[in-house]
């Protein structure tokens, strides 16, 4: 590096700290940094949201899945006469209570499942948007390399 590059650098930098401008580079890497971050959190949302969705799903088909062959069985004593008035109307009670609690569960997971595709939705544009600015920081570097290379290149004798 010769002392008129050097001098150069120096004022540079000093122009830059004093306009409070940092370095391009500086800042487009702050930038595919945060970029970074956000699709990493975008997608442990995505996933827990996923997976929490389906947890849910199959917990409702599992208490479906328990709950008509006990109302079944129910039926089948109530019509054979095995359970007395009283205890009747308290079991159709209680099994009424609980397809109603599976309803609501049916209802919330539902919630969760758009939750899921809509946070896929945004995993999906912020990727896209830090892949986009990737190839454009990529470009540019070569850009500028390319330059450095024309300029240092030697000029051919005339």
């Amino acid at each position: 590096m010769s002392e008129k590059e050097l001098g150069r650098a120096l004022l540079d930098l000093d122009s830059r700290q004093l306009a409070g401008i940092t370095d391009p580079r500086e800042q487009t890497w702050k930038i595919l940094e945060r970029d970074r971050r956000r699709v990493w959190w975008l997608t442990a949302l995505t996933i827990t949201l996923w997976a929490v969705a389906i947890l849910m799903v199959l917990w409702m088909l599992v208490a479906f899945g328990l709950l008509f062959p006990q109302q079944a069985y129910m039926m089948q004593e109530i019509e054979q006469g095995r359970l007395p008035p009283e205890t009747r109307e308290d079991v159709q009670f209680k099994s009424q209570i609980i397809f109603q609690m599976i309803t609501v569960g049916v209802t919330a997971s539902v919630g969760v499942l758009a939750l899921a595709a809509l946070s896929t939705i945004f995993l999906v544009l912020a990727s896209r948007r830090a892949t986009l600015r990737q190839i454009n920081a990529s470009l540019l570097e070569i850009s500028q390399q390319l330059k450095e290379l024309r300029q240092n290149a030697p000029k051919p004798a005339a």
